[in-house]
């Protein structure tokens, strides 16, 4: 197994990317399917959103940990198999 490239992480929200609706749309549609992706997929995510790869990669850490929660687990943690 690789190493994962996203940890989850919670940022204050005013560090988070600025997306517009369909950008988050695009986004939410790729943690659907890949909690975890690598940094390959992530330079095709932010090629799909038009966001840059950092912006991308901020938006899944936060977007896991939110996940996490959600699922009874801590927020900041590893990465899970989805």
């Amino acid at each position: 197994m690789s190493t994962p490239t996203i940890q989850a992480h919670l940022s204050p929200e005013w560090k988070l990317p600025l997306v517009k609706n369909y950008q988050e749309d695009k986004l939410e549609l790729a943690f659907l399917k890949d909690k975890n992706p690598q940094s390959h997929d992530l330079m095709i995510i932010a090629a799909e959103t038009g966001l840059d790869i950092q912006e991308v990669k901020v938006w899944f850490e936060h977007r896991l940990a939110k996940w996490r929660q959600s699922q009874g687990l801590p927020a900041n943690g590893s990465f899970v198999n989805a």
